[in-house]
């Protein structure tokens, strides 16, 4: 990692209020820390199997505090080591990189406050990364412990413009894919050929192996019933036909097979047969007016200058739902940062699960994806959108506007 991106990062620090930024990681378990020091993972990433620290200040030179088994393995980051072996040289090596810090004299009106991946009340858990003992161990040296969750959207959390392109590409394929598939449904129903929602979950699997696309899991395809659970995945033990007369939900999502990569993630929904039942459009009208109306808050919100929250583009989703009744029945989120993990490490749209108030800013890109789920059947209808160039942009087109009918 360059000297710009950490000049950066101490900018933002001082815009936060902040005197630094301390980063932990032991064994992997917080992928944020790894993200924003661009740790590149696999058999060419150092070896860090003991915890190790980074602290960006405000003001000044970084430090590391690493093992000495493992001296060298955050040598691609600017700073001074400190090098320990036992819990009582970790103990004052951590002390003293957070008490030279704090008698600097450089942090000004911040403080004592060092930020780490912590949230309190753990109400925001995908930013709850750092364990409370190494919290308290923090705290013991002086330093009063924040959120990190503003910074690490700023720096983990939004794609750069070349990612932004990947992202597109793949989904365009992506798109396609859904598309054939469901063009599959109606054929072979025309035919009379036998089609589950796993042979068509199959069938997308291996249009993505064609198209040189992964996928952390299979994508979802469920017919009817299984439509109304939100987390439904079909598998041989509880598979359904796909028949005229079924209402059909495809989720999925994938990215390019190569390192670096972005997903793209997407839900679309159908009737299989020649109009769809009134109950159905119905809901499926309100599901997509809620979409939508989470979307033109982020645009509207862009256009005026005003920052807009991940709590705030759920509640304009929400609030459609609850209006036309079906508020009850909307029982997740609505929308998922995306990187490249399908869920990744940025703002959410949710204030139902956790108020995540952090906000869409520049490179973000997140999932739309509200839902209504009853227990004949439950639609979702999911977009990617992406701030790019100061707009609100929807990065597949066309979107569904209308719930299709497939057959004559």
């Amino acid at each position: 990692m360059d000297r710009d991106r950490i000049a950066r990062i101490q900018e933002a620090l001082r815009e936060e209020g902040l005197l630094g930024w301390l980063l932990f990681d032991f064994h992997g378990v917080n992928p944020i820390a790894r993200s924003v020091l661009e740790m590149a993972d696999g058999p060419t990433a150092p070896k860090t199997t003991r915890r190790w620290f980074y602290l960006v200040p405000a003001r000044g030179e970084p430090q590391r505090v690493v093992h000495r088994l493992e001296p060298r393995s955050l040598d691609h980051l600017p700073g001074e080591s400190r090098i320990y072996l036992t819990w009582q040289e970790l103990d004052r090596a951590l002390a003293d990189v957070i008490g030279r810090l704090l008698a600097s004299g450089s942090s000004g009106p911040a403080g004592a406050k060092i930020a780490m991946e912590y949230s309190p009340l753990a109400r925001l858990p995908y930013v709850s990364r750092v364990d409370a003992g190494t919290v308290e161990l923090v705290r013991g040296a002086g330093a009063e412990v924040v959120s990190s969750a503003d910074l690490a959207q700023r720096f983990g959390g939004v794609l750069p413009p070349a990612a932004r392109e990947d992202h597109r590409r793949t989904g365009a394929i992506l798109h396609g894919v859904i598309q054939g598939a469901l063009e599959r449904a109606r054929e072979l129903a025309r035919s009379g050929a036998r089609l589950t929602e796993v042979s068509l979950q199959a069938w997308i699997q291996e249009r993505f192996a064609e198209a040189g696309l992964v996928s952390s899991d299979p994508p979802t395809v469920a017919v009817n019933a299984h439509s109304g659970d939100p987390h439904f995945t079909p598998a041989p033990g509880h598979d359904a036909p796909i028949v005229p007369g079924d209402f059909i939900l495809i989720d999925a999502w994938a990215k390019a097979a190569r390192a670096g990569a972005v997903y793209a993630d997407y839900t679309q929904v159908a009737f299989l047969g020649p109009s769809a039942p009134e109950r159905h459009r119905e809901v499926f009208a309100a599901v997509r007016d809620a979409r939508d109306a989470a979307i033109a808050a982020v645009g509207d919100a862009l256009r005026a200058g005003r920052a807009i929250r991940g709590c705030d583009v759920d509640d304009a989703a929400r609030g459609v739902i609850r209006e036309r009744g079906f508020g009850e029945r909307f029982v997740h989120r609505t929308g998922h940062s995306i990187g490249t993990e399908v869920h990744a490490n940025g703002v959410h749209l949710d204030n139902l699960e956790t108020r995540d108030e952090r906000r869409l800013i520049e490179g973000t890109l997140v999932s739309v994806e509200p839902g209504v789920y009853l227990d004949d059947f439950g639609v979702r209808s999911e977009v990617n959108l992406l701030i790019d160039g100061g707009e609100a942009i929807v990065t597949t087109q066309p979107i569904q506007r209308e719930l299709p009918a497939l057959l004559p």
